[in-house]
């Protein structure tokens, strides 16, 4: 269902996809939220490279962050997701 979303999305704003972006989007798809700590131990690529495209993403509205705290002190764990 996702993905049928998504290619119509795409298929709009008339871009393509990187196979990284491609990937990113996969993953989300199949796994649910991830943080990008989780992502990059998936794909093992840098984490400047994966922040930089999900930043792409959700650009194009195609992903969305939001954060989560458990109750314990630091900072809140980032977590991205598809756009619904």
């Amino acid at each position: 269902m996702a993905n049928k979303i998504l290619m119509e999305k795409n298929n709009e704003m008339n871009e393509i996809l990187t196979p990284l972006q491609s990937n990113l989007i996969k993953i989300l798809d199949e796994n649910g939220p991830a943080t990008r700590k989780e992502l990059v131990n998936h794909l093992s690529i840098p984490r400047t490279t994966i922040y930089d495209n999900l930043l792409k993403l959700q650009k194009r509205r195609l992903l969305e962050k939001f954060t989560r705290t458990y109750g314990s002190r630091g900072r809140p764990l980032v977590f991205w997701k598809i756009s619904e």
